[in-house]
């Protein structure tokens, strides 16, 4: 088990002007807001990133259009947030949009919203045929193989139906489109992440060697409030936790887990949906099906918000005792 403190924030906020981030814009030492939500619904991870009373040479550093949409996919917005003992990048993505405005008297803002994939989901297109005999890996790297091009690879790759094309098909229309067909009939969902195309099987085991990361939430490791079973699954809330990635695996005190109180309002008329029993696990054990990370540099906001389901429900594949943990902050550095 490894462990570190959840004391004393690390933030950093740069616009790569060319891709590789030779050349990039600092914006880490502003007052900066960040929303970054994540899901297994087949489409971009995306950020809401607002940065407060930048100079007029700031916001014209960044060479995009004000209130345009960015057609140039080489820029790209990195963050990278956590704590001083344990940070990464939550996020990495395609600049597509640039704003400015004012907050209040006081207050002017520079917003850019980012999406990872964007430009891979928006124009990559498929145009290949395969012969009578080809595999489900063939067909799914056809679509990776277009997808290249736009910055996005494999970052988890599926496991395939050993089934063969019966006959010659062609490939044809938006990558994201094709990609969806294979995972219809491959049984897994799929969406983009930072470091590319993540996929999760509908059904069974994760491979080995994702079932060997597990993070363990308590109030001890940054758990906030107790766990609510909705209609989707558990809903948490903690101390932002850059270890958290829709697709892995959380483990929860079952004894946390509670079911909301009765809604009458309209708006809240699904939460009192029960759960099903694939929503809660028995040992605790949850895959995490979609994730949001919410900050504020100069305020108190600095969470993360997930929705898992159960995981070991049906699955055979032991998991690995090798757990992520936190050290709870001591009031020390």
């Amino acid at each position: 088990m490894s462990g570190q403190r959840q004391w004393k924030r690390f933030f950093q906020l740069v616009v790569a002007e060319d891709g590789s981030n030779t050349t990039a814009i600092d914006l880490s030492d502003f007052h900066v807001k960040f929303h970054i939500t994540q899901a297994i619904t087949s489409r971009p991870c995306t950020a809401e990133i607002t940065v407060y009373n930048p100079s007029d040479e700031t916001v014209n550093a960044i060479s995009a259009p004000i209130n345009q949409y960015v057609k140039d996919a080489h820029m790209k917005v990195i963050i990278d947030a956590g704590y001083e003992e344990r940070h990464s990048v939550i996020f990495q993505g395609d600049l597509w949009w640039k704003s400015t405005g004012r907050e209040s008297e006081t207050d002017t803002y520079l917003r850019l919203i980012a999406a990872s994939g964007d430009a891979a989901n928006q124009y990559a297109v498929v145009n290949k045929s395969l012969p009578a005999g080809a595999s489900q890996s063939e067909a799914f790297d056809v679509v990776m193989d277009s997808m290249k091009d736009y910055g996005v690879g494999v970052c988890k790759r599926p496991t395939l139906s050993e089934a063969v094309l019966p006959r010659g098909k062609v490939f044809y229309g938006l990558a994201r489109d094709v990609m969806q067909g294979i995972a219809d009939r491959n049984g897994f969902d799929w969406s983009y992440d930072p470091l590319g195309i993540v996929t999760i099987p509908k059904q069974g085991a994760l491979p080995p060697a994702e079932t060997k990361k597990v993070v363990v939430l308590t109030p001890s490791t940054g758990l906030l409030g107790r766990p609510n079973i909705t209609e989707n699954g558990i809903k948490a809330r903690m101390l932002l936790n850059p270890l958290i990635d829709f697709g892995g695996l959380v483990q929860i005190d079952q004894s946390l887990v509670q079911n909301p109180d009765y809604q009458t309002a309209y708006s809240a008329v699904n939460e009192n949906l029960p759960a099903t029993g694939a929503m809660v696990a028995g040992d605790g054990l949850y895959l995490v099906k979609s994730r949001e990370h919410t900050g504020d540099t100069r305020g108190d906001e600095w969470y993360t918000d997930i929705i898992a389901i159960g995981y070991s429900k049906g699955v055979q594949t032991p998991v690995s005792t090798e757990v992520y943990n936190f050290i709870p902050n001591t009031g020390a550095k």
